[in-house]
């Protein structure tokens, strides 16, 4: 029988080439790295998620509001680098990590030259779809070394969807998705993440797919019309706000209107709050399991 080349190799103490990583992050940087990285700091929850869940272990952190329980657990023993929105630059160069990752916005892509000339290398990643998860879960699977955890995670969400869309058959509930904030409310387009997550747990967004959408963070949602949710009628009514607030008829802007209170949604009772830290912002590998819920709070007669 052969023996292994590997084997030989290891036996005769001679090292293995490292496994390099090369990937294009989201701001079209091509960004090169000899072996896989071991001192990995990343500065915001779902990006974080992605790397735990394809089998990695944070260096760093950035705390964040957002971040699920779980998650918070699993790094509580590891050293903070400030929060998402105001990473501690001194300190994550004092780490000297391999990687620093963060999301493609402004407060993360300034670091990028002050960390480049540290010789410190920044991928920026954001999630903002279905298609676009499957693709950074290969990446950050290559970053951690274990790229078939990562397809296994992508199969465990691919099969929570198949069986949410075999429960509810060809069930096409209207559904009217709200995003509330202190200054106004939005509603959420087809193409945003929980625009998405509806049509997957087999509700139709009746937001217009026309609408013109916000910039930056709140990219997939626009300003919400009375005069088109009234035309709409939606069947089902979901509820995003910051602090979780289980009803929304308090609110000047909409709960005290009377066109509010004609809609069939409103008088069934069917408005719903969801939790912020699930629906609020990309679930990522809670995917499946967040479509699984919405599926039923939608079609609960498909799943007495």
């Amino acid at each position: 029988m052969k023996t292994p080349i590997l084997l030989i190799l290891l036996l005769l103490g001679i090292g293995v080439p490292a496994r390099a990583v090369t990937f294009t992050d989201d701001s079209g940087e091509i960004i090169h790295l000899q072996e896989v990285p071991r001192r990995v700091v990343i500065l915001n929850s779902s990006n974080l998620e992605l790397f735990v869940a394809a089998g990695g272990k944070p260096f760093a952190y950035g705390e964040s509001a957002t971040m699920p329980a779980y998650l918070q657990e699993y790094i509580n023993d590891l050293p903070s680098v400030g929060t998402a929105q105001n990473p501690d630059l001194e300190k994550i160069v004092s780490l000297q990590p391999d990687l620093v990752i963060g999301m493609n916005f402004p407060f993360h892509t300034a670091l990028k030259p002050s960390l480049k000339r540290a010789g410190i290398p920044m991928a920026v990643f954001n999630v903002r779809h279905r298609a676009d998860l499957r693709h950074k879960m290969e990446i950050f699977g290559n970053l951690t070394g274990n790229p078939r955890q990562a397809e296994s995670r992508i199969g465990e969400i691919d099969a929570a969807i198949d069986k949410a869309r075999q429960s509810v058959g060809q069930a096409s509930r209207t559904v009217l998705v709200i995003f509330g904030t202190p200054e106004s409310f939005s509603m959420a387009l087809p193409d945003s993440f929980v625009g998405e997550m509806v049509e997957l747990a087999g509700g139709f967004n009746v937001a217009p797919k026309n609408a013109r959408s916000s910039n930056g963070m709140m990219n997939g949602f626009a300003p919400i019309s009375m005069e088109y949710v009234t035309m709409a009628n939606p069947d089902v009514i979901l509820v995003i706000t910051h602090n979780n607030a289980t009803q929304i008829e308090g609110s000047d802007l909409l709960g005290r209107l009377p066109a509010w209170n004609s809609l069939q949604a409103v008088r069934n009772k069917r408005v719903y709050n969801l939790p912020f830290e699930t629906y609020g912002i990309n679930p990522t590998v809670r995917l499946g399991t967040a479509v699984l819920e919405l599926s039923a709070l939608l079609y609960p007669e498909h799943y007495q």
